[in-house]
């Protein structure tokens, strides 16, 4: 795949703006750079040149937080589910169409944040959490086994527990880490992740890891319910986005 130097700087700043969301939210890297990525490299490959600097970052969120236990006494059901449909998705990837995919999530994400920004009182109650962790690990192992993208999902999940911030940041680290690293395996093994990928997802490491540090200082100056506000309205336009590339 030849790549120009245009094309290069909008992959960069692609990476930094990725990079900084991440840092800010704790998470949207993937939601930022791959439709980015996607228009100069066919999804299979945009999802490969990503993977490196999506797990490296996912790797020092979860473990920097100091919740890294905690999350998995708590999330192991999650867990478990996630890794099931990890290779699910990944068959689909190069035989489903991730359009219709794309636009399901994508309502799914921005209807969720709507109303909960309409009625920030909503929340999973302790009954229901095993219920949803569980089909949340499935329905995001199985759209990140696609696309890398096992946000959503997930994300909705652990906004319904009004988990805390730094509670988030290290939780959504841990889940993340542990979706990637089988999500890896599965995509090397589909001949979707390559050593040709290697070097450009190490050089990607620059600018992500720039701009997460930076965005890191800023969530430190965010309080609470500004943190949740933002990471929903941040939901919204990922939602819109899912649906804008699914349909586009």
């Amino acid at each position: 795949m030849e790549l120009s130097a245009s094309t290069l700087i909008v992959a960069g700043v692609a990476l930094s703006l990725g990079g900084f969301t991440k840092g800010v939210l704790g998470v949207g890297l993937p939601m930022v750079t791959l439709p980015v990525f996607s228009t100069f490299a066919p999804i299979p490959d945009a999802v490969a040149l990503t993977y490196i600097p999506i797990l490296a970052a996912n790797l020092y969120q979860a473990l920097a937080g100091g919740h890294f236990a905690g999350a998995i006494r708590r999330f192991w059901p999650m867990l478990a589910a996630t890794i099931v449909a990890i290779p699910v998705g990944s068959f689909a990837l190069v035989r489903l169409d991730a359009g219709t995919v794309s636009i399901l999530m994508g309502g799914a994400v921005a209807v969720f944040a709507v109303a909960s920004l309409i009625k920030p009182t909503m929340r999973i109650t302790p009954r229901w959490e095993g219920p949803a962790s569980i089909g949340a690990g499935a329905l995001s192992g199985f759209t990140g086994g696609m696309t890398l993208i096992f946000g959503p999902p997930v994300i909705m999940l652990l906004v319904a527990l009004r988990l805390k911030k730094e509670e988030f940041i290290g939780a959504i680290g841990l889940i993340y880490l542990t979706q990637l690293i089988p999500a890896g395996f599965s995509l090397a093994g589909m001949g979707v992740l390559r050593t040709e990928h290697i070097v450009p997802g190490l050089a990607a490491l620059v600018p992500v890891g720039a701009a997460l540090l930076l965005g890191q200082w800023v969530r430190g100056k965010i309080d609470q319910e500004r943190f949740r506000k933002v990471l929903l309205v941040s939901m919204v336009l990922v939602g819109l986005n899912l649906i804008r590339k699914g349909l586009f």
